[in-house]
């Protein structure tokens, strides 16, 4: 308090003056009241000395000559580089990553995925340790896939078959990473062998695991009992079949179309027991 020669008395600001949002080209006088964003935090300042050009704060630490923080705001720090990336509390701010994305103009999310292409895009091993539920089809799962608990099928479960216009005596290999069922729509022309692989460059003793099983389905248009499958090898490497019905066949159908199963069980490396079966559809 002071006063003039006029005998006018100062006494300063009786109140709070709100002047906004700070600005470097605005002049401040004592009990002005600001909210500074200063890259770090955002919170609200009070000037205790005149100013201009002065900035309350700098990456979070006051400039207490001329200003005092008043009510002192949240980190503002946002994590994360582009648009889309999704932020998660790291420390006393945000953090985010180049492959946790949520695409607001598809609304698809991808984890692992850097421009997801499904609602939901998982780019590497994922494990589901409790229930897995699916409420409609499955389009593709491509490589393996482990569920170490339940898996819950709501409607179906549609299976590829390779159908080829040929005959099953004209082709050499079964590659399961194109299917695991074989329709030859030709009448087979002479007794065959398979070779079951991956495909390729895969090995099937790769793709599986000791204590794995997969089924691999023959069918074979038939128009004479001479022709059938003689045998199976697996990358290549005969392997014993024990027959469900008796030895191994020694005739097809003489028409309509012949299915042979192979469930295959891995027992060690490069090691199986296979359980085949053969049946004629006239």
């Amino acid at each position: 308090m002071s006063i003039n020669p006029a005998n006018e008395i100062d006494v300063g600001k009786i109140k709070l003056v709100w002047r906004g949002t700070y600005s470097g080209g605005t002049s401040y006088t004592p009990d002005d009241v600001v909210l500074h964003d200063d890259g770090d935090t955002s919170s609200a300042y009070i000037c205790v000395a005149d100013s201009t050009g002065n900035a309350p704060s700098t990456s979070g630490t006051v400039n207490t000559t001329y200003w005092n923080t008043l009510a002192l705001g949240a980190n503002g720090v946002s994590g994360g580089t582009a648009d889309g990336q999704l932020q998660f509390k790291e420390s006393v701010g945000f953090g985010a990553t180049t492959v946790l994305i949520y695409n607001t103009t598809t609304n698809r999310l991808g984890v692992g995925a850097t421009d997801p292409a499904r609602t939901l895009d998982v780019s590497g091993t994922s494990k589901i340790s409790d229930s897995f539920i699916i409420s409609s089809g499955i389009t593709t799962l491509a490589g393996a896939t482990n569920i170490t608990n339940t898996l819950e099928i709501d409607e179906r479960v549609k299976q590829k078959v390779e159908i080829t216009a040929g005959a099953a005596n004209a082709t050499a290999n079964l590659d399961i990473l194109t299917a695991s069922t074989f329709l030859f729509t030709t009448n087979s022309g002479a007794t065959w062998t398979h070779n079951i692989r991956g495909d390729g460059s895969t090995t099937l003793n790769s793709l599986m695991s000791t204590g794995q099983k997969i089924t691999v389905t023959v069918i074979s248009a038939q128009n004479n009992s001479s022709y059938y499958s003689a045998n199976i090898t697996i990358d290549g490497s005969a392997v014993t079949e024990y027959w469900q019905y008796g030895p191994a066949p020694s005739t097809g159908g003489s028409s309509g179309y012949d299915m042979y199963s192979w469930v295959i069980t891995k027992t060690g490396s490069d090691a199986y027991v296979v359980i085949a079966s053969q049946n004629n559809q006239v």
